[in-house]
């Protein structure tokens, strides 16, 4: 075998130990894990669905119904706990739900998801408050996720705003390549550049820094761009996705110390498959190597910050879906 078959084998033996470890965490009624510990598995749906668990997908999107979804077509009760990613965490189950031919979740969803968009700025609102509005910040993971939603759904209309977002925030920056400011202010209609230092997390990646960040930023807006340009193949989406992707590329090796480095390689294997250049395969080879070399024995992922149980399922069902999206974009071309 040469390079790519074996690092796809191997992809292959890392989802199935990844899916087993899942499926050993399901109930009886459909639900992962402990719900009480709140909403940590909202991908389960996505996840299932592309690994080929078609029933555990269809029955955590009934226990869902059942236990909270809404009259009014939202995702609430006690098992929701966490009100920040609102909107993130949201537009992953419709998208799930969906690949799992579930529609009436799909699209129920949707008109709650939509109520979050800022029409002005084409991004989503990031966090509910405590008084149940939504927060001012918006930022390039939680605007890319509902765009997701939103292709998968058919609103290319409200994706195009997505692409227009992401555009608008990076051709804002002023301090590129070294860092990179990614949260807005929907009030301001502007970058948010001021913050305190335990909140720079939250508002900028500094791509020399060694410490947990959101390295996430450039893999899932080039990941969304090139899931985009293939609904709708303008240049401007492919060109917007190269220079997202060569952010993450650019970063400090010491971003593969963190679990966010996760999705460089959305946005490196999707590359790939549409422009087959060698830069994107090497990159994605790296990725797979991460992680095949970070899924513990019992084939779960863990890292520092995810001690719970539902921490656990949710960082694994993200790591699964990655790894397939790995072998999708290795695959595309012989």
């Amino acid at each position: 075998m040469d390079e790519k078959q074996k690092t796809i084998a191997a992809l292959h033996e890392a989802r199935r130990k990844g899916t087993v470890w899942l499926l050993d965490h399901l109930n009886a009624d459909g639900s992962l894990g402990d719900p009480a510990e709140g909403f940590h598995f909202y991908r389960a749906p996505w996840t299932f669905t592309v690994v080929g668990e078609t029933g555990a997908a269809a029955g955590i999107c009934d226990w869902i119904r059942r236990e909270m979804l809404t009259g009014e077509g939202g995702i609430e009760g006690p098992y929701r706990v966490f009100d920040d990613a609102y909107a993130y965490r949201n537009a992953t189950l419709i998208v799930g739900a969906h690949l799992a031919r579930q529609y009436d979740l799909s699209h129920g969803l949707m008109p709650d998801l939509l109520s979050w968009h800022d029409p002005v700025s084409g991004g989503f609102h990031n966090d509910r408050r405590a008084d149940r509005g939504m927060s001012d910040r918006m930022d390039v993971p939680y605007a890319c996720g509902p765009g997701l939603a939103c292709l998968a759904t058919g609103r290319l209309d409200i994706a195009r705003s997505v692409y227009r977002f992401l555009r608008r925030i990076y051709s804002a920056q002023a301090d590129l390549p070294e860092r990179f400011h990614y949260a807005w202010s929907c009030e301001k209609g502007g970058l948010i550049t001021g913050f305190s230092d335990d909140e720079a997390f939250w508002h900028v990646v500094e791509n020399r820094a060694d410490r947990p960040q959101r390295w996430t930023v450039g893999g899932i807006a080039a990941g969304f761009l090139s899931r985009l340009y293939l609904a709708d193949p303008r240049a401007e989406y492919l060109a917007l996705a190269r220079r997202y992707q060569a952010f993450s590329m650019a970063a400090t090796d010491a971003q593969f110390k963190y679990a966010q480095v996760c999705k460089s390689s959305w946005g490196s294997s999707l590359l790939y498959q549409l422009t087959g250049e060698r830069a994107y395969l090497d990159w994605s080879f790296r990725m797979a190597a991460w992680y095949v070399q970070s899924q513990n024995p019992h084939g779960c992922w863990y890292w520092p910050g995810y001690e719970t149980l539902g921490s656990r399922i949710e960082l694994t069902l993200e790591f699964v879906m990655h790894v397939d999206t790995l072998i999708g974009g290795l695959a595309s071309r012989t």
